[in-house]
């Protein structure tokens, strides 16, 4: 009785320490939609599907993250090489303006690009756009 109950309590710690505090999750094609600090899981969802829509989820594995505060925040986790390589910025600006216009009724909104644990290692702001 005393290992069941040990192990059930090493068990309840694990699953505790590994909750990873990057907000509720959906899943479109093997991308992570991850949303939190006032994003509602509607908002996730028609973000996701937009990405879908648009091919983005192509069945590899992807995370982004919906945050808000005074602005949508789009959070993308890419590779290192793009912490400091700015060829992608303007397929990263053009993606920013699209989601603000057909996700966020065109709200201005910031594209942070991530590591691996959502820690933002760039922004791009994207202006609010007239729809």
């Amino acid at each position: 009785m005393k290992y069941l109950f040990s192990s059930v309590v090493i068990f309840s710690l694990m699953l505790l320490l590994s909750c990873s505090g990057y907000g509720d999750k959906v899943t479109f094609d093997g991308t992570e939609v991850y949303y939190k600090d006032n994003v509602t899981q509607e908002m996730a969802t028609k973000t996701g599907e937009y990405l879908q829509e648009m091919g983005f989820t192509d069945g590899s594995a992807k995370s982004v993250q919906l945050t808000k505060d005074s602005v949508y925040n789009f959070r993308m986790v890419v590779q290192k090489q793009f912490e400091t390589d700015t060829t992608k910025d303007y397929s990263f600006m053009a993606l920013g303006f699209l989601l603000s216009s057909e996700v966020f009724n065109g709200e201005a909104l910031n594209f942070q690009l991530c590591d691996n644990t959502f820690k933002t290692v760039r922004n791009i702001p994207i202006e609010a756009t007239s729809k």
